[in-house]
């Protein structure tokens, strides 16, 4: 079994989070990772394997419900560095003034709403990535659009960790959310893992060949200047001959979106802390029962030898004004939240 802890921000998964006076090689582009973070209680972390750390995030309760619009109104906030170049980036913050600009810039990238939406859960990953672990993105699903269309479905997003000075992940970023099987309650948790995990084995069977091809990327030349780039290269391509001062491995970003089914729970009956309790304890039971999920998934796909930064939340199915709703409408809606475009039918007004 794995143990259960709480993290700390300074020191997630034995990473170093850059804080000295030293100017990293690319600065994080979240612009408030805490105001993100405080949407969440305390994450709780599992310690799955040596390299396997696991944390989950469940977003503050209020009045029995999940705080989703806060969740929404970061997200659409994060969505713009998510999106933007780090040089658009800073276009747009030495110049206020063309924020409707970059905005808009920002959510066109965003496709309308389908029942397969997933750009919602890459962006919590981003979040995840960038505001807990401390590990500034390279290029975002986004950037990769306008380039070579194998690269961007392998991976949902690339980030850099410094582990300790001189040793580097190139994490490579994997997002899903899933409902739970019709008759299956607390099923999506685990099809949320398996998809994952289906979709790592693919990149790892393209052998990560992204390495020479991030190097050689335009993109990178429009969004660092040339002393950056060259040093960014020297740590995706470190020498393998002599002693080199630089070290570079592969690692995984995982985000696992899952359902608490809470459709006959009693909500009337119990306090609004009493209620508190049960959500986190239900989403506490269903990441524990899936350890031997993923420690399954890494052992039977060969990829004992990476680093894994997994990021799990919950979201509620539950009855909202005579309506079941559940993660399937909440990734709807997040995607309407981040394209501005509302593809739900409108509700006909009732006639008095």
């Amino acid at each position: 079994m794995a143990s259960v802890n709480t993290s700390d921000l300074q020191d997630v998964d034995g990473a170093r989070v850059n804080s000295s006076a030293d100017e990293p090689i690319l600065p994080l582009s979240l612009m408030n990772r805490d105001r993100f973070l405080a949407l969440f209680y305390d994450p709780r972390r599992f310690d799955i394997h040596a390299k396997t750390i696991m944390h989950l995030h469940v977003l503050r309760v209020d009045g029995g419900e999940f705080a989703i619009k806060p969740l929404f109104r970061e997200l659409v906030n994060n969505s713009i560095s998510y999106v933007l170049s780090r040089q658009n980036l800073g276009k747009l913050t030495s110049d206020l003034s063309r924020m409707g600009e970059f905005f808009r810039k920002a959510q066109i990238q965003f496709k309308a709403p389908d029942p397969n939406s997933g750009e919602g859960g890459e962006l919590l990953l981003y979040s995840f990535l960038e505001g807990h672990l401390g590990a500034p993105k390279i290029l975002s699903k986004m950037e990769l659009k306008t380039s070579s269309e194998h690269y961007v479905h392998g991976t949902d997003g690339v980030h850099l960790l410094e582990a300790a000075p001189g040793d580097y992940q190139l994490i490579f970023g994997e997002s899903k959310m899933y409902g739970d099987v019709v008759g299956s309650v607390g099923s999506s948790a685990r099809r949320g893992v398996k998809a994952a995990f289906a979709s790592i084995g693919k990149v790892q069977e393209d052998d990560f060949d992204f390495d020479t091809w991030l190097v050689e990327s335009e993109l990178l030349k429009e969004t660092l200047d040339d002393d950056k780039v060259e040093l960014l290269a020297s740590i995706l391509l470190p020498p393998a001959s002599g002693s080199p001062t630089i070290t570079k491995s592969n690692a995984f970003g995982v985000f696992i979106g899952f359902e608490l089914d809470v459709t006959t729970y009693p909500f009337a009956d119990h306090t609004a802390e009493e209620i508190e309790t049960h959500l986190r304890d239900l989403a506490l039971a269903a990441m524990t029962a899936e350890v031997d999920t993923i420690k399954a998934e890494i052992q039977n796909r060969g990829l004992g030898g990476y680093q894994f930064h997994i990021y799990a939340v919950p979201f509620l199915k539950r009855n909202v004004n005579g309506t079941i709703r559940g993660i399937e409408d909440i990734r709807i809606d997040l995607a309407s939240e981040l394209s501005g475009k509302n593809m739900r039918p409108s509700k006909e007004k009732t006639k008095k």
